[in-house]
């Protein structure tokens, strides 16, 4: 074996196993329910053993100031960690982070001459280990190493299973890092802890010069409050799988972003993400929209046409507003879901596809299922990992940071110097339900923009107050439709464009067309 017994092996994607996609997804849950990194390992340690009889595993963390290696080693079953500082010269960690490849070692009892890392890992009676980089897209971290007493065969499902679990743990180091504290990319020596909350400011005018953006896969998720917090947790963690994702949450409440988000951290980053809305399309032509057809499948159809499933190939498909999906439609989906083929319109071709799904809806599906309208076995296989996403009501405390961010990027698209928001206007911008979520303060804001003339940012303060007092004491329902009525009436019927009811109700007009139509309202009678 070359190298002083190290094989460098490049580990290419395989069909997993049932078993270990749960088993990946298992990892996921595991560190949704960690708190902090020095909890993760030893609990990652036991999950791997029972699922894998891995015994050890290893995190590996250059330091190139001392051109050490500091590893740290947990075994299964106990808490405590052992770390050692070795030098960086023939140190396995060392050359994988080097070398961005995997370093696999099938038994160290076979190698006459092995490493000082691996050499001390064989005083712990490791046989089998395989060592695999620690990279996102914006760090290379260290290694990750898992150790077995026993030896294990390198099978392509096994050592693909460990490479999408050192990609997702990649990408929870990385991510609980950068939050957690300004500990240097090259020297890990304390776990970190979790992170001490902050005090809300004081009452005071905000300055627009404090705000700066976040981690870069979370563009426009803005804000510090414990729930958007813990959707980025559950984001981070489901995203190296290739798990179905459900996001559930209020219209406005940024569920494309969080998908994009998913889709970046995952390793299907540098394929296409292709959306889809379940209402914006007619029904007619969605079903044509997402599986494509052939020519000559229908009046109209003279060419073929490739369907957003195809055009999603090896990258995201996001099903918006899924619990919209017509009935005709539901099965064939879910025999992508389970076979990952279907037949174009017209055509008779199975095509294969590798496609990571995410869906989203406002709605209750479980209803919409007693009722009759969505297939509760197409349910199971969108709910594998459920996210829900905080309302705007929620997340409350984010509100003085998106208003900044939305005021500094509109302020600069519109060539205008605003560097205040009145304490008075955050105040009532605090104060306001926002029925229509980030969508609804998004718009706001851009309209404030737009009207200020200062540097000091112009919020109709009365408009707000005056607005949140029709919906005390009255059911959602009720106080949806006078919103919409209102927004109907100030706009004159007109649904769309910047002056239309959807803007004002910061909605997309497809959802309000579906609103109307579930309440019964007509635009027409205010038409002037």
């Amino acid at each position: 074996m070359p190298e002083q017994g190290l094989a460098f092996d490049c580990v290419h994607s395989s069909d997993l196993t049932v078993a270990q996609h749960l088993n990946l997804l298992d990892l996921a849950h595991l560190a949704l329910g960690q708190r902090t990194i020095a909890a993760f390992f030893p609990r990652l340690a036991l999950c791997l053993n029972r699922a894998f009889d891995f015994d050890v595993v290893t995190l590996g963390l250059y330091d190139s100031s001392a051109e050490s290696v500091r590893l740290n080693v947990w075994r299964a079953g106990e808490v405590e960690r052992i770390c050692e500082c070795l030098p960086a010269h023939g140190c396995a960690s060392r050359r994988v982070w080097k070398n961005q490849r995997s370093v696999l070692v099938q038994d160290l009892d076979a190698e006459s001459k092995l490493p000082v890392s691996l050499e001390s890992l064989r005083r712990f009676g490791v046989r089998t280990y395989y060592v695999f980089p620690l990279t996102t897209s914006r760090h290379k971290l260290g290694a990750i190493g898992f150790g077995s007493l026993h030896v294990i065969p390198k099978t392509n499902a096994t050592l693909e299973f460990l490479r999408r679990a050192a990609a997702m743990i990649a990408h929870l180091l990385d991510t609980t890092l950068a939050s957690e504290g300004p500990t240097a990319a090259t020297d890990y020596s304390q776990i970190p802890s979790a992170v001490t909350p902050r005090l809300e400011p004081e009452p005071q005018d905000f300055d627009l010069r404090d705000y700066a953006s976040g981690h870069e896969a979370f563009q426009e998720m803005v804000g510090d409050s414990a729930p958007l917090q813990e959707l980025l947790r559950q984001v981070r963690t489901v995203a190296p799988t290739d798990a179905t994702v459900l996001l559930l949450g209020e219209t406005g409440t940024g569920k494309e972003l969080v998908a994009r988000a998913v889709h970046r951290l995952s390793p299907r980053a540098n394929s296409k993400f292709v959306s889809v809305s379940c209402t914006a399309i007619p029904t007619e032509l969605l079903e044509s929209e997402l599986f494509g057809h052939e020519k000559g499948a229908f009046t109209g159809a003279i060419n073929k046409h490739v369907g957003r499933l195809e055009l999603a190939d090896r990258g995201t498909l996001l099903l918006d507003e899924v619990g919209d999906l017509p009935g005709v439609i539901q099965p064939k989906l879910l025999r992508v879901l389970q076979e990952k083929e279907f037949e174009r319109l017209g055509g008779n071709q199975t095509v294969k596809v590798d496609v990571r799904l995410i869906a989203a809806t406002n709605q209750d599906l479980h209803q919409s299922i007693a009722e009759g309208r969505f297939r509760e076995d197409l349910f199971y296989r969108l709910n594998v990992f459920p996210i829900h996403v905080p309302s705007l009501r929620e997340r409350k405390r984010d509100i003085p940071a998106l208003v900044r961010y939305f005021v500094s990027r509109y302020a600069t698209e519109a060539k205008k110097s605003i560097a205040t928001i009145p304490a008075e206007a955050m105040d009532a911008l605090l104060s306001w339900s926002w029925p229509g979520n980030i969508r609804e303060l998004q718009n706001l804001v851009q309209r404030c923009v737009i009207l200020t003339t200062s540097t000091v940012l112009r919020v109709p303060v009365g408009e707000l107050r005056h607005n949140s007092k029709p919906s005390s004491g009255k059911m959602f329902p009720e106080v949806e439709r006078e919103l919409i009525l209102q927004a109907l009436k100030e706009a004159g019927g007109v649904i769309g464009g910047a002056s239309g009811a959807a803007n004002r109700l910061g909605m997309k007009r497809p959802t309000l067309y579906w609103k109307m139509k579930k309440l019964k309202i007509s635009p027409v009678e205010f038409r002037g």
